[in-house]
């Protein structure tokens, strides 16, 4: 006989408000404000800079333009304030249906909270006006000068829980921008979303209407007594390899969603020496037994496979299960032998995507990879992904990260890059048995975007000679002869540590336009394209180009999976090219296998929101073994 348990429904005990946008019409206020400051600067604000203007704090905001203007971001930020502040003070408009929801609640006895990104001087301008409306005021408010970290973190939700001594999972949070949804998830409570600017689709947990003229109590406590059960992105995931003998740690919360707030994590079933502790961190210094052989000896193996199961249990009772497997190398075991490298660009963080995080996530843990260089970070994306996985990054400017299933031990290269140029860092795969390091160094690089040589070639028809004075013109062919300066170091090194550059070159490669290739470019090939002779030149090989030697066989596109036809509206087909790549320098590693990775569903631009693949690069996955060198 078996039986379940259902968790009574939770009753609603509070509805915690965002301000901008969500009950005043300040949200294009604020746009407004930025994009003037941005214009001073000399920056045009666009769609793609939604992410760091709406719901983000003023002092994130103004050091997004610090980055690109190279002006002062405390200046930038006073500006900010004045200007907003003076805009507010003579243009507050309720929205829609704020006022009857407020006094609804009211009505009904529901406590109310103001959470806000707005420092405390907006706030106040805002809730009194509100009072002139006829508003009778909030239990709490929360500004973004009472918390030391402000939406989308979860913070300023969970600090207006506490004061109202609630538990977030019977909480609704009213929000009408992606980052504010963000912050409210992750304090775990459940989410209305009332867009005002930018688009937030339906999701576990997260209901979107229109207006808040729809908005009704009885609603709002329907969203806490239907909250969905909790789940794991995965059902069970392989972590960095372990060693007997040595401390070890991994992180499994940031994979969670759709739970109510507190969670509680524990551990199933595993082995004796895995603690699972309450916050998703597993940690213990692995004592592995051999397997016994047919005679019933212990066979001496050098990795076994540990095998812990991982329950999640969430403020309603409900629970999520993840399978998680650990390799285990005994103490005298020889270091990994293998690592998969990835190079990935994400487009603008992924942000043309819907729930882009989640499925960039899903394309990490699915293709099982160790370390991937990454480009179009833009800031939030390695933190945010290093968080979920419980991994280790390294970000570098807005635009480059280095993001690793193992730790990061150095940084190398400006920790400030502009958009473009390269940032890199040392990886610490594994140990000898002597203790002695097994690393690895790997750079990731983004050049120059145009002119883009397959355009010059294929429409408008350039000879190879002016393509390489194209190129020449682009800056590509500077980019890279600095970042290679910068890797001399590493590179004099690779034979006893291996070095690899990954990256979104913008360019393509002489092993691709070759004379029997030259069907798939437009007519031309050969052409020497400079950028791939530097790197050769520096001692660096293809390695997708090892794996498949053939450009005809196997051509390796990256760009584009979402672009088949130029995208300026001409209908001509999109040149179809190999400009992402991993390559490789050193003696100690062989190429397996190599491909260009982009799957699910992909729908040409500009239908891309709903893709499985969140970006407009495929991404290049190559398979390296350690070679024994006699």
């Amino acid at each position: 006989m078996t039986s379940s348990y259902t968790p009574a429904p939770t009753p609603l005990q509070a509805v915690l408000f965002d301000m901008d946008g969500t009950l005043v019409d300040t949200e294009q206020l604020w746009w407004d404000t930025v994009a003037e400051a941005a214009e001073r600067l000399g920056h045009v604000l666009v769609e793609a800079d939604q992410p760091d203007v709406l719901g983000r704090p003023v002092e994130h905001t103004a050091g997004v333009l610090a980055a690109r203007s190279g002006a002062p971001a405390a200046a930038i930020a006073a500006e900010l304030h004045r200007a907003f502040a003076d805009r507010v003070r003579t243009r507050v408009v309720l929205r829609p249906g704020a006022l009857a929801l407020l006094g609804a609640l009211r009505d009904e006895g529901v406590p109310t909270a103001l959470v806000t990104a707005s420092p405390r001087e907006v706030a106040e301008t805002v809730v009194a006006a509100l009072a002139e409306a006829g508003h009778g005021g909030f239990t709490v408010t929360v500004t973004a000068d009472d918390t030391a970290l402000t939406k989308p973190n979860p913070d300023p939700y969970l600090a207006a829980c506490r004061a109202l001594r609630v538990p977030p999972a019977a909480c609704v949070a009213v929000e009408d921008t992606p980052t504010g949804v963000a912050s409210a998830e992750a304090a775990g409570c459940q989410v209305l979303a009332v867009p005002s600017v930018a688009r937030i689709d339906p999701a576990p947990g997260r209901t979107v209407l229109d207006s808040l003229e729809q908005a009704t109590p009885d609603g709002l406590r329907a969203l806490v007594a239907d909250a969905p059960a909790p789940r794991f992105l995965v059902p069970g995931l392989t972590t960095r390899r372990a060693r007997a003998g040595r401390p070890f740690t991994a992180r499994v919360a940031g994979l969670l969603r759709g739970a109510a707030r507190p969670v509680t994590f524990a551990a199933a079933e595993g082995p004796a020496w895995l603690t699972v502790h309450a916050d998703g961190t597993l940690s213990g210094t692995p004592t592995p037994t051999p397997p016994p052989g047919p005679d019933g000896a212990e066979v001496a193996v050098a990795e076994v496979a540990e095998v812990a199961e991982v329950t999640a249990v969430d403020a309603h009772g409900a629970t999520a299960r993840l399978t998680v497997r650990i390799p285990v190398a005994a103490a005298d075991a020889p270091p990994l032998d293998r690592v998969r490298v990835m190079s990935w660009n994400l487009w603008l963080g992924g942000s043309p995507v819907d729930g882009h995080r989640d499925k960039q996530l899903a394309v990490l843990l699915a293709a099982d990879i160790d370390v991937v260089g990454l480009q179009e970070t833009a800031v939030h994306a390695a933190p945010e992904l290093a968080e979920a996985l419980g991994w280790f990054h390294h970000s570098a400017g807005e635009n480059l990260a280095v993001l690793s299933r193992h730790p990061v031990v150095d940084t190398l290269g400006d920790p400030a890059v502009g958009f473009y140029g390269a940032a890199g860092a040392r990886i610490r795969l594994d140990e000898h048995p002597d203790g002695t390091p097994h690393e690895l160094v790997l750079w990731t690089a983004h050049l120059n975007y145009t002119p883009y040589g397959p355009y010059d070639a294929c429409f408008g028809g350039l000879p190879a000679a002016e393509l390489a004075d194209r190129e020449g013109e682009s800056g590509r062919v500077r980019e890279i002869d600095g970042i290679l300066a910068a890797m001399a170091p590493d590179l004099a090194a690779a034979d006893r540590t291996p070095v690899l550059l990954v990256g979104d070159f913008n360019a393509p490669s002489h092993l691709d336009w070759t004379a029997a290739a030259a069907p798939l470019h437009g007519g031309h090939g050969p052409v020497d394209w400079p950028v791939s002779r530097a790197v050769e030149r520096a001692g660096l090989r293809d390695s997708y180009r090892e794996a498949h030697p053939d450009p005809v066989a196997a051509p390796g596109t990256t760009w584009s999976p979402v672009h088949p036809r130029h995208e300026d509206g001409s209908g001509r087909p999109e040149p179809q090219d190999r400009i992402d790549f991993v390559l490789h320098a050193g003696d100690r590693l062989d190429v397996l296998d190599s491909t260009a990775l982009a799957t699910g569903r992909i729908a040409p631009w500009p239908d891309v929101a709903a893709n499985d693949w969140p970006s407009d690069h495929a991404a290049v996955v190559t398979t390296f073994r350690f070679a024994r060198r006699g």
